[in-house]
């Protein structure tokens, strides 16, 4: 049964040796004819090429109604329609040929042009109802426009080029024949380019072929104009090409790669071949520009009118253009502030994972404080229990050296539970000194007692910048918790406050160690998102970039120098505030 093909016949309806016969079968009969065309004389050519383009009709609707058997149901009525267009060639062109030798008949006169413009619509009929993927009505919208320009334009240029051949003669009957030839050419290519416009190279397989059969019907309509629009055709050298308008339907029906396949594959991405729909509209602008300038007598109202609805429908297609750049504008202005939204997110969760890192080293110093002033609390109970076991009472100052260390410790265990909990902090203008010389005690946990920490800063004098404790904090610590990495076995670190040395006013926070220092290699990757030359679960990578990153969101840089075996220096440049009439933001 038709509508139970197997997966393997649905890929390819058509065996490889039938196909390649069927095509050869075509092409040599077509070649055939064209030459029998040529070796004749002129006489002999009124019956020889009716009966050759007759044969080439019929092996092309035998051609196409085996393709629309052999076709799966949701792309055979499409083979149908296109096998009862040709059919319809084979009633006209007998009458025609009847009309030719003086048969006539008052109904018969214009029955070949009803029925080519059956055979036409039938076709675009075909083309239009092969199988697309679903789409938007916007780009359907925009597909049939594309498809109207070029059918406007196409039908405007045979028709100008008709005028130049002699037209007129439409008073004898050929009017209407000449008339259904233009449109079925024209609405065959805006068949065409409706098919295929966005998606160029898609025009492959049958498609391609009913292109190529477009191609030659154009070709031999303007050799037909050229030479005067005579009524007998038969004997022309140029009808060879309109028997190539059959013989590229016969090879689209034998072509083995289905049109759903063609058109589920993705499409072309060459712009070029994307404005092929738009170059009829280019040459019909040219030639009415040369015929206003040369002839205007020729241009008559009918051309006239056919360009004013091209220029209609290019205008109503630049408006929608202009539609489609504001929705794109409008997406692209909302995808930049979901990414900048998410950003920010992504900047804030990064800053807190750093805190959070920060509050894990201060810790581990932390702990080996409270260690100390544990032992000391016990070391001044234990004195006080041998007074006690001695007769003797412990004195004022065993119990005030207890509460003291006691106060310490608490200090120490607040200023921790302090720096953990500020999670957000307003900016401010504050003194840079100040705020920097106010974190010494906490600096202190952080270093070992191997590491010599000394803080240069000018306290109240006028660094005033813009930022918060808390983001002043997080710069000083993260920085110094580096360069004690840095040292492994001790060193000094200094951190040093002042005007930096750029053109205009900055505020300078200066951390530097005399650590291990850094290689060049080493050194253009510190701002480098995860990278890290700390071993596994030791380091995140993070706390540089989003250091750098903060820095530059108020406005500021950050700056680095480092040799190997010489230590490094961070320096972090601020915008520098004046110190009167200022107000926070």
């Amino acid at each position: 049964m038709p509508g139970q093909l197997s997966p393997s016949q649905r890929r390819d309806p058509l065996g490889h040796p039938l196909t390649t016969a069927a095509r050869a079968a075509l092409v040599v009969f077509w070649g055939a004819a064209a030459v029998l065309h040529a070796a004749l004389p002129v006489a002999q050519r009124l019956l020889a090429w009716p009966l050759c383009y007759l044969g080439l009709e019929f092996l092309a609707a035998v051609s196409l109604g085996y393709r629309a058997w052999r076709s799966p149901r949701e792309s055979r009525l499409t083979w149908w329609l296109l096998t009862i267009s040709a059919a319809l060639e084979v009633p006209s062109l007998v009458v025609t040929v009847l009309l030719n030798r003086g048969w006539t008949a008052p109904w018969a006169a214009g029955l070949p042009s009803l029925l080519g413009l059956g055979t036409g619509l039938l076709v675009l009929a075909g083309v239009l109802s092969f199988p697309r993927a679903q789409e938007s009505s916007g780009v359907l919208w925009r597909r049939v426009q594309d498809g109207l320009i070029f059918a406007v334009s196409v039908l405007f240029l045979l028709w100008v080029m008709g005028i130049q051949g002699n037209l007129r003669v439409a008073a004898h009957g050929m009017g209407l024949r000449v008339f259904v030839a233009y449109l079925n050419a024209a609405l065959l290519g805006g068949g065409l380019v409706f098919m295929t416009s966005y998606d160029p190279g898609r025009i492959q397989g049958p498609l391609g072929w009913l292109g190529a059969s477009a191609l030659a019907w154009l070709a031999a309509l303007s050799c037909w104009a050229m030479a005067g629009l005579p009524p007998v055709v038969a004997t022309q050298g140029w009808v060879v090409l309109a028997g190539a308008i059959p013989l590229f339907q016969g090879l689209a029906a034998w072509s083995p790669r289905p049109v759903e396949q063609v058109l589920a594959s993705p499409g072309s991405e060459r712009r070029a071949v994307g404005l092929l729909p738009y170059l009829p509209v280019v040459i019909a602008i040219g030639v009415l520009a040369v015929l206003l300038a040369t002839n205007p007598e020729s241009v008559t109202r009918v051309a006239f009118a056919i360009f004013l609805v091209m220029v209609a429908l290019l205008l109503l297609r630049q408006f929608q253009s202009i539609q489609d750049l504001q929705a794109a504008r409008r997406t692209l202005e909302d995808r930049v502030r979901q990414r900048t939204r998410a950003l920010e997110q992504v900047q804030g969760t990064l800053l807190r994972t750093e805190r959070m890192n920060t509050v894990a080293l201060m810790g581990a110093g932390l702990a080996h404080d409270l260690n100390n002033l544990i032992c000391s609390v016990k070391s001044s109970a234990e004195l006080a229990a041998l007074k006690l076991d001695a007769g003797d009472a412990p004195g004022p100052e065993d119990l005030n050296r207890i509460a003291l260390t006691a106060d310490r410790a608490a200090r120490l265990t607040g200023r921790l539970m302090g720096f953990a909990r500020r999670e957000e902090e307003g900016l401010s203008f504050l003194d840079l000194g100040m705020a920097v010389k106010g974190l010494e005690a906490t600096l202190r946990i952080i270093l070992p007692r191997s590491v010599e920490l000394r803080i240069e800063t000018g306290a109240g004098d006028g660094l005033i910048v813009q930022s918060s404790g808390l983001r002043v904090e997080q710069m000083v610590v993260n920085l110094v918790a580096n360069a004690r990495d840095a040292m492994p076995d001790g060193g000094t670190l200094t951190v040093r406050t002042g005007v930096g040395d750029s053109e205009k006013p900055m505020a300078l926070l200066e951390v530097a160690d005399t650590g291990i220092g850094m290689a060049p290699d080493i050194l253009a990757k510190i701002f480098d998102p995860f990278f890290t030359t700390k071993a596994p679960g030791q380091g995140t990578g993070l706390g540089l970039p989003s250091l750098k990153a903060l820095v530059e969101e108020g406005g500021g840089r950050m700056e680095v120098a480092s040799e190997p075996g010489k230590g490094a220096r961070f320096r972090i440049l601020l915008p520098l505030m004046p110190v009167a009439g200022l107000s926070p933001r």
